[in-house]
């Protein structure tokens, strides 16, 4: 019979083995969805929103969520801010943000600018990562799209992220965008590869709706595998879906506000549950 001293040590050691690389995985997580919230065409194409004038902005983001993650729950907060200039067909900005999963703060910094003309929009980002617990050490991203036919584009974006272990990952999302009226509505289909392990495929498809001069309504729906990367096994393993809606409100000239609400779970067991408040001021 061992000795409790010999009881204990075994008990650590499984302890030890069994649970600490599932946690140091999941801390540093490539999950894909901040890239499908953030995937959204310039609403400067419509030709109803165009700006007249140069324009400062400055727009806030927050994001409070409760978490289920295999038997441990608690929150993923975001807090981003973001500053920019509206100079004709050049939309340019510059972002941070602060992450909170589980008690553990990650902080990033992008850089990026929308390019919109006749018939086509490009929209450029770079940024990086500090205090890395999860998030990406540095990241770019390449957006571009053309009118198809009448209000149809086409689009094709790709995102780059490279982590601090989990390896570099690749994402390429093609797709078609809709414009009509005040309106539009997109889908993509995404592949995401991370080099040291293998590819997730995913869709999105999104819409942003004038309901009156002062209400838009948006809302959006992504299914697939690896969504999050919670637990950092095999794609097909970690299949989900996310779904979200909210609204944007013209509180006063060249002020608006946005609520909002999100879903989202994988396989083998991760459910987040979400609120999202911002507010934009241009002067």
């Amino acid at each position: 019979m061992p000795s409790r001293h010999t009881r204990n040590c075994l008990f650590a050691a499984i302890f030890f083995v069994s649970v600490v690389p599932s946690t140091i995985f999941a801390a540093e997580q490539t999950d894909t969805e901040r890239l499908i919230r953030r995937i959204t065409p310039p609403l400067s194409v419509l030709k109803e929103t165009v700006e007249k004038k140069d324009q400062w902005y400055f727009d806030s983001f927050y994001e409070p969520s409760l978490v289920v993650e295999g038997n441990r729950t608690g929150h993923w907060d975001e807090l981003t801010n973001t500053f920019g200039y509206i100079h004709k067909n050049v939309h340019g900005y510059f972002s941070v943000s602060e992450y909170d999963r589980l008690g553990n703060n990650d902080y990033t910094a992008n850089f990026g600018s929308y390019l919109t003309f006749k018939d086509s929009y490009a929209h450029i980002e770079t940024g990086f990562g500090w205090d890395v617990n999860y998030i990406y050490n540095f990241q770019t991203i390449a957006e571009y799209a053309h009118k198809l036919i009448k209000d149809v584009y086409w689009q094709i974006g790709y995102n780059y992220r490279a982590y601090h272990t989990s390896g570099d990952v690749h994402n390429v999302y093609p797709g078609l965008i809709y414009y009509f009226g005040d309106h539009y509505i997109s889908a993509n289909y995404g592949v995401s590869w991370i080099e040291s392990r293998d590819a997730a495929h995913f869709g999105i498809v999104k819409g942003n709706f004038a309901i009156t001069d002062f209400l838009r309504l948006y809302g959006g729906v992504a299914f697939g595998e690896r969504l999050y990367d919670i637990y950092g096994i095999h794609a097909h393993s970690e299949t989900g879906y996310i779904v979200f809606t909210g609204v944007t409100l013209n509180v006063y000239k060249g002020i608006t506000c946005r609520v909002g609400c999100g879903y989202g779970t994988e396989k083998p067991k991760f459910i987040k549950r979400s609120l999202d408040f911002g507010a934009t001021v241009k002067f």
